[in-house]
Parts: structure tokens; sequence; C-alpha cells
């Protein structure tokens, strides 16, 4: 290998180091309190977003074995004899997405939301505030196929991607409500996918749609019919608007990568009753997205890095003239490649962010001129001639 070559390798090695360095302290430098609008920011953007909502047409492979249906604004009574009817039918499972924190005037509409409620085929729900479980009023009973509606525990994530399935905080084993609800629909098969070690870390969601890619109906059409519709499916009774689907109802609705807005987001876009179901739908069928960790993205970015570094190194020193263009030419199409790159790998279910591998090339491209600084400044002080590919 010839010196000069040599020489640009460690160049740009060091050069990489010091840049991930800067990159790291700016990290920090934006998770302090003062820079939070501008953290949260950053982390609620991703360029799959922009992907999913301009290219997300739904899917024709509805779930016919999952059923929504919408308790808009029944009242409890109305609940109760929906949740009766459906559960004559003889459903696999019957989640509830409502938590009934207390009691009501209606004697016996409670009583008999109560006696239902603790029906071996229902998953009741409860929440999760600052490790402080809020469940059904005790009336209600104890259901023990319960799980937590939250669907991660960072309170600075507004765009949901991501599901924890299993929680373990506080030495207490809980499973999510869309994990405890594909528990029980799957029964024994259900521990031989090993959901109980694989959902304790954060899941891709597959989204495969609004409340409108499932069978859905709302609360008031349920009638007696000598053709069961319910037997043998997944029920979930939760909120889809009042009327259905009503864009600008906000009552527990999310932001997600569906959202039509990729950017400048104005209303959110999808009930949270919604959210479980593609969850246990993506579960129930084993369709997961792969995601890049943490860690092997940081590599990626390094090794990205290093080879733009060099790059960067070669046209500095051969081109004074035009090596800006060159450069911005360079950091354009290697951009556009990744972001490219990523999108494909988004179809064939992996998830690569690319956001940090693009910022990696960008700031590679402005910081290695200050390892050219530290290089003069150590030609100057040291007394060994510091040897460098930069001139």
């Amino acid at each position: 290998m010839k010196k000069k070559t040599k020489l640009l390798i460690r160049d740009a090695f060091f050069s990489t180091l010091l840049s991930c360095l800067l990159i790291l302290l700016l990290a920090l430098l934006l998770s302090l309190r003062f820079f939070n609008p501008l953290h949260k920011a950053f982390t609620d953007f991703s360029f799959l977003d922009v992907f999913y909502s301009e290219s997300f047409q739904g899917t024709d492979k509805i779930n016919p074995q999952i059923i929504l249906v919408n308790v808009g604004d029944s009242d409890r009574s109305a609940i109760a004899k929906g949740l009766q009817a459906i559960l004559k039918e003889d459903p696999r499972t019957v989640g509830v997405d409502i938590i009934f924190k207390e009691r009501k005037d209606n004697v016996q509409a409670d009583s008999l939301l109560a006696s239902l409620l603790v029906n071996d085929s229902v998953v009741t729900s409860f929440n999760i505030v600052e490790d402080i479980e809020e469940h059904n009023h005790p009336y209600f009973g104890n259901n023990e196929n319960a799980g937590y509606v939250n669907f991660n525990f960072d309170e600075d994530v507004t765009v949901i991607r991501e599901f924890i399935g299993h929680d373990a905080r506080g030495n207490r084993e809980r499973l999510s409500f869309a994990n405890q609800i594909t528990k029980h629909a799957l029964k024994e098969k259900w521990q031989s996918l090993n959901y109980n070690e694989k959902l304790r870390k954060s899941q891709v969601i597959k989204f495969q749609g609004a409340y409108d890619a499932f069978i859905h109906m709302d609360l008031d059409d349920i009638k007696e019919s000598s053709n069961p519709v319910f037997k043998d499916k997944i029920v979930i009774l939760g909120y889809l608007g009042s009327p259905t689907g009503y864009e600008k109802d906000i009552l527990d609705k999310y932001f997600t990568p569906l959202n039509q807005y990729s950017t400048g987001r104005s209303d959110a876009d999808m009930f949270g009753t919604t959210i479980h179901a593609n969850i246990i739908n993506m579960l129930i069928t084993k369709d997961f997205m792969l995601k890049i960790s943490n860690f092997w993205l940081a590599v990626i970015t390094f090794l990205v890095m290093f080879f733009s570094t060099m790059f960067y190194m070669k046209i500095n020193r051969k081109y004074k003239v035009s090596y800006r263009t060159r450069k911005r030419i360079y950091q354009f199409i290697t951009c556009v490649f990744v972001l490219l790159f990523s999108f494909w790998l988004f179809r064939l279910d992996v998830v690569l962010k690319p956001s940090l591998i693009i910022v990696g090339i960008i700031l590679a491209g402005s910081y290695f001129k200050y390892y050219k600084h530290l290089t003069r400044y150590l030609k100057t002080k040291s007394n060994r001639k510091w040897k460098t590919y930069l001139k």
C-alpha cells in the first residue's frame, strides 16, 4: 500500500472519530431541557414517515378474524347489552378497550357489565401513568386477562411507530392489551411463538390501514341473527369516533406514519383501538418488520462517514477551486441513494432509519476541517513532525 494511501486511511479514520465526538456532543446539547422543543421536533420526524404517508395505499388483505366495534357515545347500558350479544355468539376473544374508572348511577347496567367483564373470553384494559396502573373500578372485578393500552412509555413520543408488548418494570410481568388479546386468541400456540421474550423489546408496527382496513360496525348495528357474525372471531370494543371515523374527532387518537400530512401534521389520524388492531394482526400473522438496531446503525453510519471523509480529503487535496462544488454533488447523490436504499429495504420489511446516516455524511464534510486545523497545530507544537495526507 502506498504511503499516501496509508496516510489517507489514517487521517480519515481519526477525522471520523473526531466528527463522531462532535456529533455526540451536539446530541447531548440538544437533549438539554433548553433545547427540548428542537429535540422533540427531530424525534417526531422520520424520512420513513414521508415514504409511508405518500406511498401507502392500504391493503386488500383484510383480516376477517378481527372485528372492530365502535362504542361511540353509547352509555354503559348500551355497551353492556352489546357486549352481552357478542359473547352469546361465542367469539374467540373480546377485547374491551374502555376503562370504567368509576361506578355510575345506573346500578343495573354496572351490574351487567361487572358480570360480563370477568368472562373468560374477555380481555380488559388498563393504563400505566408514571408506573401507576389505572384499572376498572374494583366493582367490575379483577380480570386476569387484562393488558395495558400504552404503546410505549416514552412521554416525548408523539408519532406511534413502535410498541412494547411486554413490560417487566417494578419486577412485575405485564402484557400489553394487543399482546394479551393475541395470547388469549392463540392459546397454546402463543407460547411456541416466544412472544413473551420477543416483545420485551420495542417492535416496529406494521400498519395495514385505518379502521376501514378491518371489518367494523357500530354498537347499534349488533342484532341477533341466525348467522353468527362474531363466532370464533377476535372482537375489539373501543372508540372509533362519533360518528365512526370522524376526522376531526381527536378523542383517543394518535399520530401515525399513515398521516396524509407527512410534515406539519394538523390532526391525529388513527384511533387507539385501530392501532391495537394493527398490532394484533401483525402478531397473529407473525408479519414483523426487522428493525436495524442502534448498534448496527451506528456502525453503518461510522463506515459511511469514514469513506465519505476519505473522499472529501482526496478531492480537497486534488481540486482546490472546485472542491466545494464536488463535495456538494457527492453529498446530494449519496444522500439520495441512502434514502432510496432505506425505502427499498422498508418495502422488504427492514427498517433502516436514514436520518443519522445522512447527518453523518453532511457533517463529515464540514467537520474534517477541524481535523485539518488540528494536524496543523500538531505540526507547529510537536517536536516530532506530524505526517498527514492533508496539505
